[in-house]
C-alpha cells in the first residue's frame, strides 16, 4: 500500500482530479470563491492509506456479517484476487465545505470531469439513523503494487469523503461510538435508545440530526443572502429583498442606492 500510495500520488489522473477541485468555488459561488472548501484554500489531495484492522473488520462486515447466506459466498464478496480493486477505500482524503449543499455540488461537478475524460468513478449520499451525513466519492487510478516479489500495475479506487464543517465536529467526536456499533452487525430492532436521553446513542445520533437541521437553516440563508439585495431602512431594521423577486413594494430608491453603491 505504500507503493499503491506513492504510484496514486505521483499519477497524472490524481493531478487533474485536484486541479478541477480548485477550480470549483469559481462555479459554486461566482465571486465568492471562499464560499465553498474549508480551509477555503485546497492544498494537495494527502491521501491517506486504510489502516490494516479497519481494512480487516470492514471485509469480516461485507463478507459475513452484511451476507444472509454465509458460509456461501455472495455476489460482492472480495476475496484476495480482488483484493486492491474491489475495496472501495483503501486511498482516501476528506475534503470539508463550508455548507450542506456543498458536497452534493462538488460530486456533481467531479463526476462531469471524470466521464469527459475517461475516469471511472461513482458517488453516493450517506445518511444513517445515527446521525451521519456525508457524500462519498470514488474515482479509479492506475496504480502499481508490489505483489509476490513482481511489480503489478492495477485500478485501485480512491475516495473522498465530503462532509461539513458542523457534521465534522460531530463525526470527530463519535466516529469510535459509530465504529463500534458497526462492527455488530446488522442493526436488531430495538428502537430503547430513541427513549433513553442518557445513552451516548440517544445524544450522538441526535446531535447529529439536530445539526443537520441547523445547516439546511443556514443554507436557506445563505441563498437568500446570495441574491443581490435591496436595502431598505424602516425605522431602526433593516430589511433585505431579492431584486428580481418582488415582495410586496420595494422601492426604486432602495434599488437605485444599491445601483449607485456597486457603480
Amino acid at each position: 500500500m505504500i507503493v499503491a500510495k506513492q504510484s496514486a500520488t505521483s499519477g497524472a489522473v490524481l493531478g487533474r482530479v485536484m486541479a478541477q477541485l480548485k477550480s470549483m468555488p469559481a462555479r459554486y459561488a461566482p465571486g465568492r470563491d471562499h464560499l465553498l472548501f474549508y480551509p477555503a484554500l485546497l492544498n494537495e489531495l494527502e491521501l491517506q492509506v486504510k489502516p490494516f484492522d479497519s481494512v480487516i473488520d470492514k471485509l469480516h462486515r461485507s463478507n459475513v456479517l452484511y451476507n444472509r447466506h454465509f458460509p456461501k459466498l455472495a455476489e460482492g464478496t472480495v476475496g484476495p484476487a480482488k483484493f486492491y480493486e474491489g475495496v472501495e477505500d483503501l486511498l482516501r482524503t476528506r475534503l470539508v465545505c463550508k455548507y450542506m449543499d456543498g458536497p452534493r455540488f462538488v460530486c456533481e461537478d467531479l463526476k462531469r470531469f471524470c466521464d469527459q475524460n475517461d475516469v471511472e468513478s461513482k458517488f453516493r449520499e450517506l445518511s444513517t439513523d445515527a446521525g451521519y451525513y456525508a457524500w462519498h466519492y470514488y474515482f479509479r487510478v492506475p496504480v502499481e503494487l508490489m505483489l509476490n516479489g513482481a511489480v503489478v500495475e492495477k485500478k485501485m479506487w480512491v475516495e473522498i469523503q465530503l462532509s461539513t464543517q458542523l457534521a465534522e465536529v460531530i463525526t470527530t467526536l463519535t466516529h469510535e461510538l459509530y465504529e463500534t456499533r458497526r462492527a455488530l452487525g446488522p442493526a436488531k430492532n430495538n428502537n430503547d435508545w430513541r427513549w433513553d436521553a442518557s445513552s451516548q446513542q440517544f445524544r450522538s445520533a441526535y446531535l447529529g440530526h439536530g445539526l443537520h437541521l441547523l445547516e439546511g437553516i443556514i443554507q436557506n440563508l445563505k441563498d437568500d443572502l446570495l441574491r443581490r439585495p435591496a436595502i431598505k431602512k424602516a425605522g431602526g431594521a433593516l430589511h433585505v429583498a431579492a431584486l428580481h423577486e418582488p415582495r410586496g413594494e420595494t422601492t426604486k430608491d432602495a434599488a437605485a442606492e444599491v445601483g449607485e453603491k456597486e457603480g
